[in-house]
């Protein structure tokens, strides 16, 4: 992963990580078609997320451990929803945008990094990581033009409810083991509520880290683009 890779190379790790998760019986053994399209596109958006961890440079720790955070919780995505659990992928997701506020927060604020992590019950609340994101220097006149810490947010609230069983419509009611499969509807509508999450994500931390997202290998920028709707591209590129 430290290298520059190329979308098709990108497409050849993907052949074989699915080959590994089989392996492991953690992808179904005969994928249906709409399971080998998703999965390359699961793929594609979680390898764009693990890109920040190695192309971002002279981060300091109380910023980067979160980058890193990123990336672990990304390649857990794929053999979670390929295995039909859920619930856990909402969690990583809902990760996904938690610690992109906290690389944006705490970047800035070293002394409470050191004071989060002292004091067991010392925290920063996600309505103050929000607030703070929003109203960031590096953040604001892009948020103006495409909206990816609101989108964030909605997702967010969307993401929790189904975390926390908010309503009966959120509950998943698994009640053996054996009702724990992989399903092509849940993997269609997942990845969709990755491609939303993600687009958000990458789309701040290019804002955020513009200078330097702009010296990152074609290949590479291209992978994280790829992610990006019109909208977002347009608006990125004209910061």
């Amino acid at each position: 992963m430290a290298r520059t890779v190329s979308a098709t190379a990108a497409d050849a790790d993907c052949v074989a990580v699915v080959e590994y998760l089989k392996s492991q019986t953690m992808y179904p053994a005969s994928p249906t078609g709409v399971c080998v399209e998703k999965t390359r596109e699961i793929h594609r958006l979680t390898h764009s997320l693990v890109l920040w961890r190695f192309r971002l440079k002279r981060i300091p720790e109380h910023g980067q451990v979160f980058i890193e955070e990123i990336a672990s919780d990304a390649v857990q995505i794929l053999p979670q929803l390929a295995t039909g659990f859920v619930k856990p992928f909402k969690l990583l997701a809902r990760g996904f945008v938690e610690n992109t506020l906290r690389h944006i927060y705490f970047i800035d604020h070293r002394i409470e990094f050191e004071k989060m992590n002292r004091l067991p019950k010392w925290y920063v609340s996600v309505e103050e990581l929000f607030d703070y994101a929003l109203d960031h220097p590096l953040l604001r006149d892009a948020e103006k033009q495409f909206d990816a810490i609101n989108r964030m947010k909605m997702l967010y609230t969307d993401l929790s409810a189904a975390v926390h069983g908010r309503r009966v419509q959120d509950f998943q009611m698994k009640i053996a083991l054996s009702k724990i499969t992989y399903d092509d509807a849940l993997f269609v509508e997942e990845a969709k509520t990755l491609a939303r999450c993600t687009e958000a994500v990458n789309f701040t931390l290019a804002s955020f880290h513009l200078t330097q997202f702009r010296s990152f290998d074609l290949p590479d920028r291209k992978i994280i683009l790829s992610s990006l709707s019109q909208s977002a591209k347009r608006t990125l590129a004209a910061l």
